[in-house]
């Protein structure tokens, strides 16, 4: 038998990859719709969030749940709470990306910073194909510490360089996707 983390089924994207659920994804979701349904910082969006949440961990048999099935239990709870203007706007995008800079240096091997900030544009570039509305850079003191082993001593120059890649190469990446722009959160 495998234990899932924290009990919660994983959740299958309609390209075929699993994610792990995240609470967050739901909520923003949520507070997008309603606010297109009039309803500034509107305070259920948690609730529901966490009533989606509860279900998936102790009513939910399977080991995976599609992103259709979740968008139809949150349009049913909005519709029972009597809120079917937000269901309305409600539509889940596919839930946020995270890339780890850290692996990306491991990936790199030997390239060191050229193969990785090469790695790292492939992957903002292939984000501008997808739907995810959010993307989740981590990991950011640690590709440093890899970095500064493999090739210079730690320095804010580095920091500085990766930070602006990422904002120069998320900008133009955002602008050429349909839809919602994108969202980068770094740490």
């Amino acid at each position: 038998m495998i234990a899932l983390l924290d009990g919660m089924p994983l959740v299958a994207l309609p390209d075929g990859r699993s994610t792990s659920f995240d609470k967050r994804w739901i909520t923003t979701s949520l507070l997008q719709a309603a606010e297109q349904a009039g309803y500034q910082r509107w305070w259920l969006s948690e609730h529901i969030a966490e009533s989606v949440s509860v279900y998936l961990q102790r009513d939910c048999e399977e080991n995976s749940v599609d992103v259709q099935s979740l968008q139809a239990a949150v349009h049913d709870i909005l519709g029972t709470l009597g809120f079917p203007d937000v269901a309305e706007h409600f539509h889940l995008p596919d839930p946020p990306l995270r890339l780890s800079l850290a692996e990306l240096v491991r990936e790199a091997g030997e390239g060191y910073e050229l193969a990785f900030f090469g790695l790292l544009g492939n992957q903002l570039q292939s984000v501008a194909g997808s739907h995810v509305v959010r993307l989740e850079i981590r990991d950011l003191s640690d590709c440093l510490r890899l970095l500064a082993r493999k090739k210079r001593p730690r320095s804010t120059g580095l920091r500085d360089e990766i930070v602006s890649f990422i904002r120069q190469h998320g900008a133009s990446v955002g602008t050429s996707r349909q839809g919602e722009p994108l969202e980068i959160q770094l740490s």
